[in-house]
This record gives C-alpha cells, structure tokens and sequence, in this order.
C-alpha cells in the first residue's frame, strides 16, 4: 500500500511528452517550423496535423511528421486550429505566420512557427 501512494504522489510531476520523428518537440532541430493542419471528414471541428521542419522530402514520409504522444504511442488529437496554436504556443514556439489553402471542398492550414528552442 505504502508504495502505490509514493507512486501515485511522484505521477504529476513525470513528464509525457509528444515527440515528432522520434525528437520531442522541445529539441526539434531547425529555427522554423510549419504545421499542416487538415479538417477530419466526419469530425469537422477536429484536426489531422503534422509538423515539417524539413525531415519530409516525399508525400510517403508525411508520418515522420506525426505527433506521437509518448504515452500512448498514438498520433496527437487536436481540437480545431486554435487547439494546435495553443499547444505549440505552451511549449515556446511563436507564431509567425498563416494561410490557408482549399482543395476539393476541405481547407489545409499552414501556420509558420518560430522554434525558440532551437539551438545551433
């Protein structure tokens, strides 16, 4: 009993990142960073996102691209475009710039995010 209470007090303070490509976001190597952010079909106020900091040179490497969380193992869900500013914003990154482009109906957002993190 004693040690399940030391291990549920110490759970808090672990931390569960998210990582890209096997990096966390914290240490992804480059100053900027583009987040693509596709409209799911039948979820229309849910993301698909994937982050290109120059790791994808063909469309079949787009997963390396994924946010995994570590926990799960499973991509990372978002909730809408803001969803995804906000979380890039809590992990230090700045906002830069935005557009959008539609395709067949379905809008594709791309934001440019500055990586203050990033370290040469």
């Amino acid at each position: 009993m004693k040690k399940l209470i030391i291990i549920l007090l110490f759970i808090p303070f672990v931390s569960f990142g998210q990582t890209v490509n096997g990096f966390e976001l914290e240490d992804i190597p480059a100053k900027y960073v583009e987040i693509v952010a596709t409209s799911k079909m039948l979820k229309p106020f849910q993301v698909t996102v994937y982050l290109d900091y120059g790791q994808i040179s063909r469309m079949k490497e787009v997963s390396k691209g994924h946010i995994i969380d570590k926990t799960t193992g499973k991509m990372y869900a978002f909730n809408g475009v803001m969803g995804v500013l906000n979380f890039f914003d809590e992990k230090g990154f700045k906002y830069v710039n935005q557009y959008t482009v539609t395709t067949g109906g379905a809008n594709v957002y791309h934001m440019l995010l500055e990586n203050p993190n990033y370290k040469k």
